[in-house]
């Protein structure tokens, strides 16, 4: 088998015979480019879904990230009662922490945040990113136990 790869190689009938004949070729045939069609086509109608999932995702895993953030700032609110005294309300909360991913607290805002906005209503805090939106319902501190979150719609 090798031998007559090699034979085809030394007489060069796999490829134009003169310069002339390579000349003469110009552009791709029909079926060459069928083929490239055919194959971009597999390969978009596989990555378009898989995109459109880690869109989705990304979205999730940033609200989750919010949420993460807000709890860090419940910690910390509740320390600073159990030491100094300080009661904190949910709008304290939310007022003191510090939202990253284009997320502004607007507490004027209530149920229906603007885009890129998180508010609250009652004990429901809301958030509308890229949109999508998301809720978490806020459990009030009870005596030396902290008030907390948890997630609700949008996740």
């Amino acid at each position: 088998m090798l031998k007559v790869f090699y034979l085809m190689l030394e007489s060069r009938s796999y490829c134009f015979k003169n310069t002339k004949d390579m000349r003469s070729r110009k552009g791709f045939t029909l079926i060459e480019l069928i083929i490239v069609v055919v194959i971009l086509g597999i390969i978009s109608g596989v990555a378009i879904p898989k995109y459109l999932n880690l869109v989705a995702s990304a979205k999730i895993s940033t609200a989750r990230g919010l949420g993460a953030a807000i709890s860090s700032t419940i910690a910390a609110e509740h320390a600073d009662y159990l030491v100094n005294g300080n009661d904190y309300t949910l709008s304290d909360v939310l007022g003191n922490t510090q939202f990253s991913g284009g997320v502004t607290y607007n507490s004027a805002s209530g149920s229906s945040p603007g885009s890129g906005e998180i508010s609250f209503s009652g004990n429901t805090i809301y958030l509308n990113y890229k949109s999508r939106n998301f809720t978490w319902t806020h459990t009030d501190r009870s005596g030396d136990t902290s008030s907390y979150i948890t997630e609700g719609t949008g996740f």
